[in-house]
């Protein structure tokens, strides 16, 4: 038996010795004490059904309480609480955070693929599988939402996992905030935001301007964002949502992987090449989304929405040929889902179209400028679905049953002919209430993941149209789990198991270092256990999730019974809060990130390492202004560990260091 397997004997036994132990307790307890406990219900699983009841894994947390002390530079420190789900790169603004679910989206060498971002009800992520998430206004985020495992039938193309993030709609008992931070390697963040409110109307604006050197040379960020949001009620049972958001960001830089022996030297050096061909991106993005909701009846109900999206980037690489990108996006979308009450039976209906269309141009890279052309062709990808989903619960039973069609159309303009994908995707989750406060579930689902267009269009051979040597990857997910709810104690555990085939994986060419290319890699399983507990005493709350998992290559390919590179067999994440109404607050987070790979035949082991950070904040009222001192200290023992690591990197280059320990103060006003 290897050490993971031990890991995950022991760690069941123990977690069933407890639950067993508790269970017995709050059963007794429950004979004499009647509780009442607040359901919470999502937007992620598209209906109306209370979290605890819903028959597969979902994460769901506040997060607006503690918005005075984040940092607020990258999402991963809201996501470090959800077990099955591990972050990178949150310190290469060029690259962008990487997040996998359950090894989904671990193959992204920049962007986050096979995991869909949704924020407020319009979707982040195209509809070729490709998610950002530069321009999301985090200060503005009140709480997040994980589904964690194949949501195809659901979202449809790399939904390995559903990441759902909803923003405030107005400043709690307030009109204006200024809220600003300043910290080590140059950090300076400023947030204007301004909202008002009445009976049918909210309206919020927000800026945000964000300035860093990076912790490596060569790894700035320069970032502008404007964010507006609008509510209105049309009537009783009719209402709208507007929201729009315009993103500058002129320079992000890239520092570039290193080899391991770069790394020990000085930690906080840039590749070489990289300087001399002047690498970074720069970034403008503009979107539109509008929600309408319309309930005729409490048993009918309609909900629609449509955006667009303008996307203008520019980057350098660190090679000659094609080492300049000029890439042109718009993007559209629109869909709808009516659900009605039959009976016990809740049934909806879904339609959804996204059209996608990327002019990429190509440039040499000569020591840092544009020469000439060496690559052009317009890119479409276009996705039209349709799905039904039914649930029905029969005594303590709950069934959910959903089903979606997916025809997928892409190509370029140097091939007349499209690429067409078809597919149907079931997932099949039954519930069963053990007792008022405790739900055991069982979960059957599929997913597929075509390849992105930036991916087929990385042509090894230099051609132009797309690679379609590489094809889209599929799985089957199975899933057993536990959920039980109390007055102030929260636990979840589950057990998954993932078979993939057509995994697809990015590596390097020697002519081209610093490029990604990608290739199918064969069949995968995964399998592992994951666990997420939560408990309130009075101001104080404990946090804690658990994920010991193996993700493996299997079948026929060279790499049988490897480990997939760049995810760790084994994540712990431990938090304690504390918070009063009107003074003290903070945070101190501790993880441990286990060994992982580098490559996929496993020769370069990445070493394990822990982390810990402390965050503070310090309420006065004068006058009825709210004022706001806060500050924290990041990777508060010096942990020498890496930011990411980027997989089957040609020459060794693997290695993109974290930041040392490191420091922010920050101040807010609320009028």
């Amino acid at each position: 038996m290897t050490i993971i397997e031990n890991r995950i004997s022991k760690t069941i036994i123990i977690v069933s010795f407890f639950l067993n132990s508790f269970f017995s307790e709050a059963q007794n307890n429950s004979n004499t004490v009647t509780v009442t406990l607040k359901e919470v219900v999502l937007n992620s699983p598209k209906t109306f059904t209370a979290l605890n009841k819903l028959p597969f894994a979902v994460s769901f947390q506040e997060v607006e309480q503690y918005q005075n002390i984040f940092q607020q530079i990258t999402l991963q420190d809201y996501l470090r609480a959800v077990p099955g789900l591990f972050t990178q790169n949150a310190n290469n603004y060029a690259q962008d955070l990487r997040v996998s679910l359950r090894g989904f989206g671990a193959r992204s060498a920049f962007g986050i693929r096979g995991v869909k971002i949704i924020v407020d009800g319009i979707p982040e992520t195209t509809p070729d599988g490709q998610g950002q998430i530069d321009n999301i206004p985090l200060g503005l985020l009140k709480n997040l939402e994980v589904l964690r495992g194949p949501s195809a039938s659901l979202y449809g193309n790399a939904s390995g996992g559903v990441i759902y993030l909803n923003t405030i709609d107005y400043i709690e008992g307030k009109n204006f905030q200024l809220r600003t931070r300043l910290g080590a390697f140059g950090l300076q963040s400023y947030q204007l935001t301004g909202s008002v409110k009445n009976d049918k109307t909210t309206a919020l604006i927000h800026a945000n301007r964000l300035l860093t050197d990076g912790f490596r040379n060569n790894s700035g960020l320069e970032q502008n964002l404007l964010n507006l949001k609008i509510k209105h009620k049309l009537n009783p049972s009719s209402k709208i949502q507007f929201q729009m958001n315009f993103t500058d960001s002129p320079r992000a830089e890239d520092a570039g992987g290193i080899t391991l022996e770069d790394s020990e030297e000085d930690r906080s050096q840039a590749r070489q090449r990289n300087l001399d061909y002047d690498t970074y991106e720069s970034v403008n993005h503009f979107k539109i989304g509008l929600n309408w909701d319309k309930s005729w009846t409490d048993k009918i109900i309609l909900s629609s929405y449509g955006f667009y999206s303008f996307r203008d980037f520019y980057g350098k690489l660190p090679f000659e040929n094609g080492g300049i990108i000029d890439l042109t996006r718009n993007y559209f979308g629109l869909g709808s889902r009516l659900n009605y009450k039959i009976g016990k039976n809740n049934l909806q209906l879904a339609a959804e179209l996204l059209n996608q269309s990327d002019q990429r141009d190509r440039y040499l890279n000569i020591l840092g400028s544009q020469g000439s052309n060496s690559f052009s062709q317009e890119e479409k990808f276009q996705n039209f679905s349709f799905s039904i989903l039914d649930e029905l619960k029969l005594e303590a039973l709950f069934f959910r049953l959903s089903l979606r069609y997916d025809d997928m159309r892409l190509g370029t303009d140097s091939f007349s002919q499209d690429q067409i994908y078809q597919v149907i995707n079931p997932s099949l989750g039954v519930s069963y209430e053990l007792t008022p406060f405790q739900h055991i579930y069982v979960n059957f689902s599929t997913s597929f993941e075509t390849p992105t267009l930036s991916e087929l269009s990385a042509n090894p051979s230099g051609a132009e149209g797309f690679n379609f040597e590489l094809s889209p990857s599929e799985a089957i997910s199975y899933e057993l789990g536990w959920k039980g709810q109390w007055q102030k104690f929260k636990l979840e555990t589950n057990l998954f198991l993932i078979e993939s085939s057509n995994e697809i994986l990015p590596y390097e060419l020697e002519e081209f270092p610093g490029r990604s290319f990608y290739r199918n890699t064969g069949a995968t399983q995964r399998y592992g256990l994951e666990l997420a507990a939560q408990y309130k005493y009075k101001k104080w709350e404990a946090r804690t999730s658990i994920t010991q998992a193996k993700y493996l290559f299997k079948g026929s390919n060279n790499n049988l019974d490897n480990a997939l590179p760049g995810i760790p067999n084994s994540q712990i994440f431990l938090q304690l809060g504390y918070k009063t109404n009107n003074s003290l607050n903070f945070l101190i987070t501790g993880e441990h990130i286990g060994d992982l790979y580098a490559n996929n035949s496993n020769t370069v082991k990445v070493e394990s390492f822990q982390n810990v950070r402390l965050q503070v904040g310090k309420s006065f009222n004068f006058n009825d202004i709210d004022l706001t001192f806060s500050g924290g200290i990041n990777n508060i023992f010096n942990e020498r560990y890496f930011d990411n690591i980027r997989l089957n990197a040609f020459g060794k280059r693997y290695y993109e260091p974290a930041p040392s320990r490191n420091a922010y103060l920050g101040f807010q006003i609320e009028i």
